[in-house]
């Protein structure tokens, strides 16, 4: 039931990918200039989607420290079991929560949010893999 949000406009376009974010660390978390989220049309992302704010700051800690990469923490903590490793997919805006997708502006892609996003479904670690 969480995923129905995320799942919405599949079409056959949609590039399949292998699984990738499994990097350990990540880069900083810095906000994307205008120039660079200016015509985003859709994006290619990752999550990690957990009831408490509190459980999304700790598996965050053990994402930056490298105890566990992205993709293993969406298989062994996120509710959202809809997708392999968190993945969502190719999105467009009116396609997630405005929050979510919001958030999802503000991170370089490849990385990944460092602070849990609030939507109605719960908290969210937000991973870009890729912009069109």
């Amino acid at each position: 039931f969480f995923s129905y949000i995320f799942t919405m406009g599949k079409g056959p376009k949609e590039a399949k990918k292998d699984d990738k974010g499994g990097k350990k660390g990540g880069k900083q978390d810095s906000k994307a200039t205008a120039g660079e989220t200016k015509g985003v049309d859709s994006q290619e992302v990752r999550h990690i989607l957990v009831e408490k704010y509190a459980k999304a700051q700790e598996i965050l800690n053990e994402i930056n420290i490298g105890k566990i990469t992205f993709n293993e923490a969406a298989r062994t903590y996120s509710i959202d079991k809809a997708g392999r490793s968190g993945l969502i997919g190719w999105k467009r805006k009116g396609e997630l929560d405005p929050d979510f997708w919001e958030a999802s502006l503000k991170v370089q892609e490849g990385d990944y949010t460092r602070e849990p996003v609030k939507t109605q479904w719960g908290y969210h670690i937000i991973m870009v893999q890729a912009r069109k």
